[in-house]
């Protein structure tokens, strides 16, 4: 197996977007406004380094259990048995997981918080247990991927809170954990009407893999119907936050503007008129990279937050 098929057997690209969450929430949105939290630089890139592993680990378990749908749904991306064989690929996934359950753990005793470390083993689980019973459930394998994605950020905020605040610094690190919520809120969201119209993508390896995903249950059309609902409700969420939070002349607001809603207007147009596997490809395409415009904001509002409170 080469170097470039092992890195998209794991997915590399969603690790780098993960990974580049928890690096961001935690120099731009913790380590950057004076506080002393737990969590020393080894410390972070262990916990970035476990979180790499565990979710690894997650994406070739789901390709092993899910080799029957993939040969359907995409021929031309099949790693499992067709570059790797099974009883590797298991190794690989027990390996990973293994050495992620135990450097998080570490890291949760450093902190003197030792029952943190069920927090890597629950995740760990979890993602088998959504591989193996989950995703072919009407949503709640969508809602459990999503959420995990989400939670990358919230597990930054856990492990590395501040050893003592006084009064002004209480007040700037609750306004810290409220974006830090709002991120990990938008991250669900989005994440979460990806997995629907990965859904739909997938519905003739999925029906022949007895699958009850939503496209299945009810159509493609009314699920791309409740795929538009929830964008338009993201965004006026995301207008609503933007309006409130922050100044409309500042370059801050532009880039959220420009740079992420517009090209969540542009995705809910798209969708709109999607008809073909093609077009849900590209939109799947099209909202990871919103996903990743919305992680690159979070300098600027660290900025915006910091000139605030000045």
């Amino acid at each position: 197996m080469s170097v470039s098929v092992f890195f998209n057997l794991i997915r590399w690209k969603n690790l780098v977007l993960i990974a580049l969450m928890q690096f961001y929430t935690e120099y731009f949105l913790l380590s950057n406004f004076g506080f002393e939290t737990t969590l020393s630089n080894s410390l972070l890139y262990l916990l970035i380094i476990s979180t790499f592993l565990i979710t690894a680990s997650g994406y070739i378990i789901n390709d092993i259990i899910d080799v029957k749908g993939d040969v359907i749904n995409k021929p031309n991306k099949v790693i499992i048995t067709k570059n790797i064989s099974i009883a590797n690929a298991l190794k690989l996934y027990r390996i990973g997981a293994f050495l992620g359950i135990i450097i998080g753990s570490y890291i949760a005793f450093k902190i003197e918080k030792p029952f943190y470390s069920f927090y890597f083993v629950g995740i760990s689980a979890l993602l088998y247990f959504y591989s193996k019973y989950l995703k072919g459930k009407m949503l709640i394998g969508n809602f459990v991927v999503s959420i995990l994605l989400a939670f990358s950020m919230i597990v930054v905020l856990l492990f590395d809170f501040p050893s003592s605040l006084n009064s002004l610094q209480s007040d700037l690190y609750l306004k810290i954990q409220s974006v830090i919520i709002m991120y990990s809120v938008f991250a669900f969201l989005l994440n979460f009407i990806r997995e629907i119209i990965k859904d739909i993508e997938d519905v003739d390896g999925d029906y022949n893999q007895n699958y009850r995903t939503l496209p299945i249950i009810i159509g493609k059309k009314r699920t791309r119907n409740i795929a538009i609902s929830i964008t338009l409700f993201t965004l006026f969420l995301l207008l609503v936050v933007t309006f409130n939070l922050v100044d409309i002349l500042t370059i801050t607001f532009s880039y959220i503007i420009v740079l992420i809603v517009i090209p969540l207007i542009y995705f809910t147009y798209k969708l709109w008129s999607a008809e073909t596997l093609k077009s849900y490809n590209h939109l799947s395409k099209v909202l990871k990279i919103i996903i990743l415009l919305g992680i690159i904001s979070i300098p600027l509002i660290s900025i915006y937050i910091k000139n605030a409170f000045n």
